[in-house]
């Protein structure tokens, strides 16, 4: 196969993996919303005049796997990061500029774009190749000494 066809097949990888993680961080802040949606309806609630401190009984408190409890080691406070953070930190900046460069290459690599682009270079050769001829005229022109109009009228 082709250079050219191993990197539209990677391109294409590249972009499905992209997808993937796109839809598995969407689901992931879903979550996550919904998750903080009900903790945030039940917030303690004050009045500024006076400090009443308002708490529904019943709503249970959030449950966290021993492993993503905050603790202490070697005496230093050790938070693990939440999802949300995760997703962010997966999701950064790198990630973002190689999914934009990977789709700009698989663009530049159709047909189509291909095609246009040739064009617009053929364009422009034209182009720089008709002003140059033109400069020479204009230069061959301004060279010759310009005859006299009684030369034309002659004799």
């Amino acid at each position: 196969m082709s250079a050219e066809v191993w990197i539209l097949v990677a391109t294409a990888v590249l972009a499905a993996v992209a997808i993937t993680a796109a839809l598995i961080a969407v689901r992931a802040v879903r979550t996550i919303r919904r998750a903080e949606a009900p903790a945030a309806a039940h917030e303690p609630t004050t009045t500024p005049s006076t400090r009443i401190v308002v708490h529904e009984p019943s709503t249970p408190a959030p449950v966290v796997p021993d492993e993503l409890a905050p603790r202490v080691v070697e005496g230093r406070l050790v938070v693990p990061p939440s999802q949300q953070q995760v997703v962010q930190a997966a999701l950064g900046r790198p990630g973002v500029r190689l999914s934009v460069y990977a789709h700009g290459f698989a663009h530049a690599l159709r047909a189509e774009s291909r095609d246009r682009i040739a064009a617009m270079m053929r364009r422009e050769y034209r182009r720089r190749r008709r002003e140059r001829l033109q400069a020479g005229r204009r230069a061959v022109r301004s060279s010759q000494p310009s005859a006299p109009s009684d030369q034309w009228l002659g004799s």
